[in-house]
């Protein structure tokens, strides 16, 4: 099942149509789906395609030439895509690589050829690739960086689930293509993560370290750090006094944590009383590696002596919900954006942020085009929003230093008949409840 990516296709389709050989760089992390995207993009057009591997260079070439020979036949004939799967791997083994295929290149028709090079190594693309690649680099035409599904895509993914349902599988596995493609919609949840993840055998039960182990060095570092992110103690500071890292080796681990997609630095919405800003914040922004080193790796002992159906009992199912709250807020922001982008709110608002005030937390907040302020509000629980919770919202918006003049209200289990009624009675509020997204 092929989903999303419009973006991607439309910039390659362009890529494709123009009158000189292009060449464009697509990556991202494994498992999220550049293969896929290469062939839907292929299935109508003529190709060529190379997966490269750990081969000698005397080895590789031999496997290249052969490609390359199908290249120039199929290019004598009209437009072509040549495709090299992984092709930092050419290079590693290679080293003149970029200068002989270079050459290669320039010997072919002008505007028959579309090379698109194909790579899971986000940190080299980013950090080394254009100084191996010396002149070579200058035949680019465009990077594309293939990052997760969104919400949307996952309902797309799973249309026979319910929002709650898709919300889960968000918060648990991300929008991670390769890890969804695990995920059985008619199983429940406890016996999804028991068969994907908890159990010896289950296909993602050492994938979280695995996956760093393919992109870091010093494991052990990192997953000090991510095991203190996934306390929800966002500041640098909490993560200095609890790693006893220095504060220079603390930012070169985010840094690279950053790079893979793994952590994030999170920006407050600023307002005008700045002052009330909590600055250096940091989180996990993958979801699994969350869900993992929250709920899993600090019990990792009780793992390995407790059966499977246990330890979900006993660990995951109490507390996972602390991992829907921030996917739900996640969700709720994506769902800003596109009512925002369809024109679908009272103004156009800029991004939706949250406010990470030093006496409390707005999770949605937003401010128009003429500073007309939006605030919000994520209730993931099995009660409903109430006044209560209105209330505690009203006082953390007096961080911001003004009165909101639009509200939004999300909440999984609906609202309190004073609240809706209120809601009701008042234009600038807006009640949105799982049904309604």
């Amino acid at each position: 099942m092929f989903i999303g990516r419009k973006k991607e296709l439309l910039l390659l389709n362009q890529a494709f149509m123009l009158s000189s050989n292009a060449l464009v760089v697509v990556y991202g992390r494994e498992g999220i789906g550049k293969t896929s995207l290469v062939k839907k993009f292929v299935q109508d057009k003529e190709y060529v395609y190379y997966q490269a591997r750990d081969f000698s260079e005397e080895e590789q070439g031999q496997y290249l030439n052969k490609k390359k020979e199908e290249l120039l036949e199929k290019a004598a004939k009209g437009r072509v895509c040549f495709v090299i799967d992984e092709f930092d791997l050419m290079q590693r083994a290679h080293k003149s690589f970029f200068d002989e295929f270079g050459e290669f290149l320039d010997s072919l028709p002008q505007g028959q050829v579309l090379v698109l090079l194909v790579s899971s190594a986000i940190q080299w693309v980013e950090n080394s690739m254009i100084g191996a690649m010396g002149a070579f680099a200058g035949k680019i035409h465009s990077f594309i960086k293939v990052k997760e599904f969104t919400f949307m895509d996952m309902v797309d993914r799973f249309p026979d689930c319910r929002t709650e349902e898709c919300i889960v599988i968000y918060g648990i596995l991300g929008g991670v293509p390769a890890y969804l493609n695990y995920w059985n919609p008619k199983e429940t949840v406890r016996r999804n993560l028991l068969r994907i993840v908890l159990e010896d055998t289950g296909p993602l039960h050492r994938e979280a370290q695995r996956f760093l182990k393919t992109s870091l060095r010093e494991l052990s570092y990192y997953s000090t750090i991510l095991a203190v992110l996934a306390e929800d103690e966002p500041k640098l500071n909490y993560l200095y006094n609890r790693t006893h890292f220095s504060r220079a080796k603390i930012s070169v681990y985010i840094k690279n944590l950053i790079q893979i997609d793994v952590a994030m630095k999170i920006f407050s919405y600023e307002p005008e009383k700045k002052n009330n800003v909590q600055k250096g914040l940091y989180t996990i922004s993958d979801s699994f590696i969350k869900f993992w080193y929250k709920l899993i790796y600090p019990n990792l002992s009780e793992l390995s002596m407790m059966e499977p159906e246990d330890f979900y009992h006993r660990f995951i199912c109490p507390n996972l919900d602390k991992v829907m709250e921030h996917a739900y807020i996640k969700v709720c922001r994506e769902f800003m954006e596109l009512m925002n982008q369809y024109h679908r709110l009272p103004v156009h608002f800029d991004s939706f942020d949250g406010l990470y005030g030093k006496t409390g937390y707005v999770p949605l907040v937003a401010r128009g085009e003429k500073g007309e302020l939006l605030v919000g509000e994520c209730l993931w629980s099995d009660n409903p929003m109430g006044m209560s919770d209105f209330e505690e919202l009203l006082r953390n918006i007096d961080q911001i230093g003004k009165e909101a003049d639009y509200y939004y209200l999300f909440s999984k289990s609906g609202f309190t008949t004073e609240l809706a009624a209120m809601a009701k009675n008042m234009d600038n509020i807006q009640c949105i409840d799982l049904e309604q997204m």
